[in-house]
């Protein structure tokens, strides 16, 4: 079987969890002598060694423009271009919200994830425009892939399309491993006991909500929070921070690597997510394989995904995110608990299974 991803997704970030969700599924796949894959990058700088993959093709053209808008475009027109000469594909699996025209495929497969755009539309510039791109993309796709039963309510809610070709795939589980250096940089970096929360944090992603969280409940005098990723921060998270009187015990790191994180999560306190829109939540469930007990917002994929494990909070209600911090951060037993169940639900999730489930839907849409 012969199958290809485009550049989509990589052009518009080098690392990320919708890149290593491809990654990690085409690892798994190739492990299938029957199985080859295109992966046409293009321009990129993705840190995934899709290279060093067997029976993978890798199409890739240096590493000069930066990730964005100019990149996309140049790898749109590379990729149709590369598309005139390569012959008809199996299966062309979308990494993103279009799929490329010139591509010849006998089953074409799209991945949805969530309906942050439908659900938010203020919060992204570009919302009207993704819609209207997605909405094509699943009318002509011949399997839809949804990453858990929420994500797939999410899309028969917002779009119009045949139950009968959407598949819940759940991801695998990335496990990442600690260093040596990443230990001395987290060091160096939380002096104290901390909270932490990974990932971006505008918007429904609710870091503000949990600024306020940490100063009402008075943990900021014996903690820190670190905040993973997700860029620098905001000029409003800075004045905010500033306002709360914070300043000296909140630290956002902007980047990090996997040694780094993987670190965070087996020396935190509790990892805190009180995201309310999401289509499956890789932060909890890395926490929990790291032993990190985890605090939740109960909405969403997250009881779905995240099982009994989880401390949870409601949605929309300040007051629980206090109690519930509180709860997490000083209830013994309840956070051995959490632990236990955390590693157990966290071990559910792995790559082998999510290739061979989406293997069976590729060979369907042919």
């Amino acid at each position: 079987m012969r199958i290809l991803y485009d550049h989509q997704v990589f052009s518009l970030q080098n690392t990320g969890g919708a890149s290593r969700y491809y990654y990690e599924l085409i690892r798994s796949l190739v492990s299938n002598h029957e199985i080859n894959v295109e992966v046409w990058l293009g321009v990129n700088q993705t840190v995934f060694p899709f290279r060093q993959l067997p029976r993978t093709h890798v199409v890739s053209c240096g590493k000069f423009l930066g990730r964005g808008h100019q990149r996309y475009l140049a790898n749109e027109i590379l990729g149709n271009v590369v598309a005139a000469f390569a012959g008809q594909m199996d299966v062309y699996h979308s990494t993103l919200y279009r799929s490329m025209p010139l591509v010849r495929a006998r089953g074409k497969v799209a991945t949805h994830h969530d309906c942050a755009h439908e659900r938010f539309p203020e919060l992204f510039r570009n919302a009207r425009e993704i819609v209207r791109a997605k909405r094509r993309l699943y009318a002509e796709a011949d399997g839809i892939i949804c990453i858990s039963k929420s994500s797939q309510a999410d899309l028969l809610r917002f779009y119009d399309v045949d139950a009968r070709k959407t598949r819940v795939i759940y991801h695998g589980l990335h496990r990442l491993h600690p260093s040596a250096p990443a230990m001395i940089e987290l060091q160096a970096r939380a002096k104290k006991p901390f909270l932490l929360f990974v990932g971006a944090r505008g918007g429904y992603k609710n870091f503000e909500n949990l600024l306020r969280a940490f100063r009402a409940t008075s943990l900021h005098k014996s903690m820190q929070l670190l905040a993973l990723g997700g860029g620098v921060a905001t000029d409003k998270e800075k004045s905010l921070t500033q306002e709360l009187g914070l300043a000296d015990c909140v630290r956002i790191l902007p980047q990090v690597s996997d040694a780094l994180l993987a670190q965070a999560y087996a020396a935190a306190t509790l990892l805190v997510y009180p995201s309310c829109c999401e289509g499956f939540g890789y932060p909890p469930l890395e926490a929990m394989a790291a032993g990190c007990p985890t605090l939740v917002c109960n909405t969403s994929c997250l009881p779905e995904i995240c099982g009994d494990a989880p401390f949870y909070f409601e949605p929309d209600d300040q007051s629980s995110l206090q109690r519930m911090l509180i709860e997490a951060v000083t209830n013994e037993p309840a956070r051995k608990l959490a632990r236990e169940r955390g590693t157990r639900v966290a071990a559910r999730y792995n790559w082998e299974k999510c290739a061979a489930e989406t293997l069976a839907l590729y060979r369907e849409c042919q």
